[in-house]
């Protein structure tokens, strides 16, 4: 299996330095690192069950959108939007909703991993038919556990749910399923959320129904635009898009007519990719509040570590 890594802040082994651990807590939540633990232990066990034919991305963004992938799977048998969870206890995962234990009965929890693996699902099929090309299978949406000690009760879900038993009969059955993408569609469609490209817009043809004018074409534009939007935000299961219930979201200016510029600076495009400029001055990849916050910690330490020179050695 081919894996694609565009996690953010990894040295040439894959690890994190104490540095970038804690920018990326700053940055992500402080969950980060265990997050990234989590989603390593579940791609080892695809690495060496799923064959050649198969690629996974990891923590992938979609263009300018700011929505991060954890994994997505490309193969024979299909394209899965996977979002990893490294939660502990017991859970439900009942039509839309996620709910956790409380007492005899479940509560709905405060972030809702099946609307949010939902949404991760339909932006990367938004993403791509914005390019102009039709997928001829719906994305998947898997939620994974990756700890032992994460129970999930299934009650019609609408994601496909799997405690860590679970995986193994999974890429059982990817490996033994009927392929319904050629090796060349997987190529074509990996290529596309990696390097996205222009939408090709249709010929003109000779026919007797007048030409669009400006304000007829920008409005068609317009709904195009709106359109993929309500693939992110709407579903008839789902309640209305809400920004609090996850972190990301899809921005206001995206057009589908636009060249989506790629995630990582590994695009193929000869032409040179224009970086949005920093918000502000950084020092060492970190804002000045983020240092802030790093030299609040260290110097807390130091004071811990000077009581107890203090009470060893002096009192």
């Amino acid at each position: 299996m081919k894996i694609i890594d565009k996690t953010p802040l990894l040295d040439e082994k894959g690890e994190l330095g104490v540095k970038q651990r804690l920018q990326g807590m700053l940055q992500f939540g402080f969950s980060w690192p265990n997050e990234l633990q989590a989603q390593k232990v579940i791609i080892n066990f695809f690495d060496r069950q799923l064959e050649r034919g198969y690629t996974l991305i990891r923590n992938m963004t979609l263009g300018q959108s700011g929505i991060t992938i954890p994994m997505i799977l490309l193969g024979p048998a299909g394209i899965f939007a996977i979002n990893i969870t490294h939660l502990r206890g017991r859970y439900e995962a009942k039509g839309a909703s996620w709910n956790m234990q409380s007492g005899d009965g479940y509560t709905p929890a405060s972030i809702n991993l099946i609307q949010i693996t939902s949404r991760m699902a339909r932006a990367l099929q938004a993403f791509i038919e914005r390019q102009g090309v039709k997928l001829p299978v719906s994305i998947e949406p898997v939620l994974i556990a990756a700890e032992p000690g994460l129970h999930i009760e299934s009650v019609g879900s609408a994601v496909r749910v799997m405690m860590i038993d679970g995986i193994k009969p999974f890429v059982s059955g990817l490996a033994s399923g009927r392929p319904v993408l050629s090796p060349e569609a997987v190529h074509e469609f990996t290529e596309r959320i990696l390097n996205p490209r222009l939408r090709k817009k249709e010929p003109l043809t000779v026919q007797a129904s007048p030409q669009r004018s400006a304000s007829q074409e920008a409005e068609r534009d317009q709904q195009e635009v709106s359109r993929a939007r309500a693939i992110f935000n709407a579903s008839e299961n789902l309640k209305p898009f809400n920004p609090a219930d996850f972190d990301f979201a899809m921005t206001d200016d995206e057009s589908p007519l636009e060249i989506i510029p790629p995630a990582s600076q590994e695009s193929s495009s000869a032409e040179p990719v224009q970086q949005p400029k920093p918000k502000g001055q950084r020092v060492l990849g970190m804002t000045p509040i983020q240092l802030a916050i790093i030299a609040a910690l260290v110097l807390a330490l130091v004071c811990i570590l000077g009581s107890f020179v203090y009470l060893i050695f002096i009192a």
